[in-house]
């Protein structure tokens, strides 16, 4: 499967964001905190001119982990008929790149429980319990740390 991966704007991730992880909310209430941020990255991937997948990565401090230069990922997803094609880990590689380039040390998350075989396999670590959020179902905080000898 032939696909691109390219930065495209906070808004552009919106309607993918209601349509993989919050149907449950309009498009609009889909503003996340560090969606404005000058530093942020919003990813899609594309197959021909379809957006099929999104990964947005702003700098956030992740409760109880000391990193000095954290940045959170936020509104990760490939719609469900493209997963499985390397799409996800593409879109997190890109964002490792761009986080490392700002000199970032780790990438954290609120990953669904049912996507931890996903994140473990490219090297995110769980932090604390499971938790719910509301809609969206049962949740770890996830961890990858940049290696530092590639920065």
């Amino acid at each position: 499967m032939q696909y691109s991966i390219r930065p495209i704007s906070a808004a552009a991730t919106r309607p993918l964001r209601q349509q993989i992880l919050r149907p449950h909310q309009a498009v609009d209430e889909l503003v996340y905190p560090g969606d404005d941020h000058p530093l942020a990255l919003h990813v899609g991937a594309f197959v021909e001119d379809q957006l099929v997948g999104i990964a947005s990565f702003s700098p956030e401090a992740c409760p109880g982990v000391a990193a000095p230069a954290a940045w959170r990922l936020r509104g990760m997803g490939v719609v469900p008929h493209m997963r499985r094609c390397g799409i996800g880990k593409a879109l997190l590689a890109a964002g490792v790149e761009h986080v490392r380039r700002y000199h970032g040390d780790m990438i954290w998350c609120h990953g669904r429980t049912g996507a931890l075989p996903f994140y473990r396999a490219f090297g995110f670590v769980t932090h604390g319990d499971e938790f719910v959020v509301p809609h969206t179902g049962p949740h770890y905080v996830l961890i990858y740390w940049i290696p530092t000898d590639q920065q």
